[in-house]
């Protein structure tokens, strides 16, 4: 617990998105432990009460515009900017780590064994470009190309404080480009894009064309929002950037600057890493032939933690030993054993590098008979032990 005089903490977030309550879920989970933090929540409505601003020590907020900034700076007061990376005097910034959302995008993709890659983003989102350019280095770095959608600049996208607070599902307003743009992708094409609304939007185009969600198209958004992925058709598959985490390091840095009397001459910008893909039926696909096989390589993957052998597979599909080891070796240059101990391996990576588990959860969760076979196997297949390889791969 953090000794903290009382501090009046303004909070002006939405929260009729998955996002700003997961938001304020982390500002409550620091206030709990620390009882001087007294969090309250704002509107933009407050904002034109000065006298009642005033009432606060400092701010966590999705500042949207320059008008809601030039408003809370004037109060001379700190403030924790969790929407926007413009550096401003007396504003901090804390914001998820856009290199490893790339990472992870086309890490869910490769693994998928795609080989045609698209980011789908809009016109006047800065994150939108982060995505982006995090999304093709990280393909860059493993040799493949992407195709980048270029917005429809005359296109009134609406991904402002409405729809971010109102939680409108509309129509995309470029629809008809986006459907050009589909109609040019080489198929099968895996699709990235920067967050949930975009994902949903794609999905409804695709539909409308009578593009194939995942088998055609498949489609991966970012924030885990899981009322807009989960009433989508297919369901949508999603990063999640933590953002509970992403609150408790806003309300540690508000504390920070509240008690730093020079606050306003420094600039401090946080990164807070992603936690992982939640896979769904629109990534659920690879797209390789046979497609049985690309169908059970999408049992393996979901039963990898279950202890999972080549007779489970055998016996899921129907067919015979022969046929199925013929094929995977044909196609996949491999056999069923080998693949379900990289499937193990590639989700042991995954649990290393995105939670905090420790070996012996890892090992479990991955498959492993036990800790001690897991950290033997993934030193002999690495160099280091998984330890080492979480140090090296958490840094960026």
């Amino acid at each position: 617990m953090t000794d903290i005089k009382a501090k009046r903490v303004g909070v002006l977030v939405e929260l009729t998105r998955e996002f700003g309550r997961d938001l304020c879920r982390g500002i409550t989970d620091f206030a709990c432990s620390n009882e001087g933090f007294i969090p309250f929540f704002i509107t933009p409505e407050t904002l034109k009460r000065k006298s009642e601003l005033r009432t606060y020590d400092g701010f966590i907020a999705r500042v949207m515009t320059d008008e809601m900034a030039v408003t809370l700076a004037a109060l001379k007061k700190p403030i924790v900017d969790v929407y926007y990376d413009k550096p401003r005097p007396g504003f901090a910034i804390v914001k998820t780590n856009h290199s490893r959302i790339g990472r992870l995008a086309a890490e869910h993709f490769l693994e998928r064994k795609f080989k045609n890659f698209a980011f789908c983003g809009f016109a006047g989102g800065r994150f939108s470009n982060y995505c982006s350019r995090a999304f093709q280095r990280a393909l860059a770095a493993k040799g493949h190309r992407c195709h980048d959608y270029l917005p429809d600049s005359k296109a009134k996208y609406e991904f402002d404080s409405t729809v971010l607070i109102n939680e409108q599902l509309n129509r995309a307003p470029d629809a008809k480009a986006l459907a050009k743009w589909i109609a040019i992708l080489p198929k099968p094409v895996a699709v990235f894009c920067p967050n949930d609304l975009r994902a949903w939007q794609l999905l409804q185009v695709c539909k409308e064309c009578d593009v194939d969600v995942p088998h055609d198209i498949a489609i991966l958004g970012l924030d885990n929002d899981v009322i807009v992925c989960g009433f989508s058709n297919p369901m949508l598959s999603s990063i999640d950037p933590d953002t509970p985490a992403i609150g408790r390091e806003a309300a540690r840095t508000l504390v920070e600057m509240m008690n730093d009397p020079d606050f306003r001459k420094k600039t401090l910008i946080r990164q807070v890493d992603p936690n992982r893909v939640i896979g769904r039926a629109s990534t659920e696909v690879y797209p390789i032939d046979p497609p049985w096989l690309s169908d059970v390589l999408v049992y393996m993957r979901k039963r990898v933690g279950d202890r999972l052998t080549a007779d489970d597979v055998f016996k899921h599909l129907g067919l015979s030993h022969t046929t199925v080891n013929r094929t995977f070796r044909k196609v996949l240059n491999t056999t069923v054993q080998k693949e379900i101990a990289a499937a193990r391996m590639e989700e042991a990576r995954r649990l290393l590098e995105n939670t905090v588990l420790n070996t012996a959860q890892i090992a479990k969760r991955a498959g492993f008979a036990s800790s001690t076979y897991f950290v033997r196997t993934f030193t002999k297949a690495h160099g280091i032990s998984p330890i080492s390889w979480r140090k090296q791969h958490r840094q960026s």
